[in-house]
This record gives C-alpha cells, structure tokens and sequence, in this order.
C-alpha cells in the first residue's frame, strides 16, 4: 500500500504523524511524496482554534480529488466525528491512533523512532492534560493527563543516540506536568526534573530541548537541572496573558506573578536564555487596560519570540458562554 501523509497543528501532530510514518514502512507500506500516487492519503486533523478545523476540512477535501482514498485521524476527528462523517461520509475515520494502525495491519511500538536523516528527533515524554482552561478545547481532543515512563523515554533517547541524532525535543500536550499524578490540582508535584537528570545520567545525549511548558509546573527543582549545558537555554512558555484578571477567567493557575520569577532566575543561571512565550488577544471581556497589561509584560521581559493568537470560540469550552 502506498501512502502519503498531510500534518496539520502542533509538534505533538508532527510526532504522531512521525510515529505512524515509521509504523507503517515497518509493516511494508510504501510512503509516497505525491498524493495522485497513493493508496491512501492520511490527513492528521488539529482542531485547537475554529481556522485550524477548518483547513483539516479543505485538506480533507482537496486530498479526496487527488488520491484513491481518503482516511482522516487526530483531534478533529475526535472532538466532532459526527460531524466529518456529515460532511464527508466517503472518508474512512480513525479516532485513534491504534484503529489506523490496526486497519493497515502495523504494530504500534512505543520505541518505533520516527524515519528522519536530521540529527534532531522529537520525543514524547507525555500526552492529554487535566487542566480545565476555559478556552481549550484539548482536554477533549487529548484526553487526561498521562505521562510516560522514564524507562521508556530514556530507552528512546538512548536509541536516537546509537542512530545519530545529536538533540532530543521533549514534546507533550502540558509537558511540564510529567510525573504529577493529578496535574491540575498538584503542580507542585511535577517532576520534570528529574526526568531530565534521568537523561543526563544514562544517556548520552548532546542536547536536550523543551518545548512548551506551563509556568505553574516550573518548581524549584527544575532550576537545579536547567544549569547543565546539556540543556537547550530556550523556554517557550504559554502564558496566554499578562493580565491576572484575563488568566483567571482563563482559568489558567498561574499568574504574571510566576511568569516574571521564571524570567529572573532564568537569566540569573544562564543569562544568554532566550524566552518565547504563547499569547491570545481578545478573550471575552478582555478590556483595553487588560490587554495594555499585556503589551507591558511582553516588553519588560524581553521574548525571543511571539506566538500570538485571536481568541478562538471553540464549542463544549467555558468561553464560549463568557459575555
């Protein structure tokens, strides 16, 4: 079977699409770079914001002109199957990673490395999220928070290692969160820290990246890591904004508060960090004064980098009933 995949979304997508790329050649499937020529075109569908389910739709479309057949996975799919299989009843649906796999007849190894030539590998270390941001819409399309073995991770790493690859990308839905047993309620009890010592111990890793991470999870012990060398000194936080009354309505469980403590002791151990960070403008009721707040932030901590986003009405969200 040949088949061809088209990634929409975040690096947690690109990795899934990675892993199943890999799972599939494994089984004898060919991939193909032309959609016209495949058996199959794998659309990988985001949903975080109502543009990005959107385009999954039209690529959805557009790929059902070009190839033989059409299967649709990821978090479009599962947030409104109903509605795919409305709009699109010709469209073969997986709602999970393992029933795409099945139907192809490819095992689904959680050591399987995504086929890449760059010395640079994404790594799950977790996946879902238990916090309740009322603007979010990933704790349906991921489900609760769950984090991965050290065993498993370092088994990873180790393997990347042994096939050249130079840096790891710790990748995950609320990666920050590795190791709480209830996210939302204990993030003091994240544990991120010592996955990484974990790394650094018995692996024999250049480099290690983090992606984005929730400045609440970011505790103490953390600091104590984040001075090896080995650790990339980049940290993209999602703050979402600088205002406290915009983020609890966000229900986000941080404040501007632990965003500037980050900063400070950031640059304290490694002055040459650089910060990015992850904004949304215009949330329901978010004032002129709110936003000059965060205009303020932004400019008094220095980022790197900008994401930043429209607010998104996203429907089974708290937001979307806000005035």
């Amino acid at each position: 079977m040949k088949f061809h995949i088209r990634t929409l979304g975040c690096k947690m997508n690109q990795l899934d699409s990675g892993r199943l790329r890999a799972a599939l050649i494994s089984a004898g499937h060919e991939p193909v770079t032309d959609e016209s020529s495949a058996d199959y075109t794998l659309v990988n569908s985001c949903t975080v914001t109502a543009q990005a389910d959107r385009k999954s739709r039209q690529a959805a479309n557009a790929a059902s002109s070009r190839s033989q057949q059409v299967a649709v996975l990821g978090c479009s799919v599962r947030v409104s199957a109903d509605r795919w299989r409305e709009a699109l009843p010709d469209t073969l649906l997986f709602e999970s990673d393992e029933e795409l796999l099945d139907f192809f007849d490819a095992s689904n190894d959680p050591v399987v490395l995504p086929v890449t030539s760059r010395t640079r590998m994404p790594v799950a270390i977790q996946t879902g999220c238990d916090d309740t941001c009322s603007f979010c819409i990933t704790t349906v399309a991921r489900g609760a928070h769950r984090s991965l073995p050290t065993e498993q991770i370092t088994e990873q790493v180790a393997e990347a290692v042994r096939k050249g690859v130079r840096e790891v990308v710790l990748t995950g839905i609320n990666l920050a969160a590795w190791g709480t047993p209830d996210s939302k309620h204990q993030p003091h009890q994240a544990q991120l820290h010592q996955l990484l010592s974990a790394l650094l111990i018995n692996t024999d890793i250049e480099r290690i990246r983090l992606s984005s991470l929730g400045p609440q999870y970011l505790q103490p012990p953390f600091w104590e890591v984040y001075s090896d060398r080995r650790i990339c000194d980049y940290l993209h936080l999602s703050i979402q904004s600088g205002s406290v009354g915009v983020l609890n309505r966000m229900d986000r469980g941080h404040g501007t508060r632990e965003v500037t403590n980050i900063a400070d002791e950031a640059r304290r151990l490694r002055p040459d960090t650089a910060l990015a960070a992850d904004f949304i403008t215009g949330f329901p009721g978010e004032t002129d004064e709110e936003h000059q707040q965060t205009r303020e932030l932004i400019s008094a901590l220095g980022f790197s980098k900008l994401h930043v986003f429209p607010y998104s009405e996203r429907q089974g969200t708290a937001a979307v009933d806000f005035p």
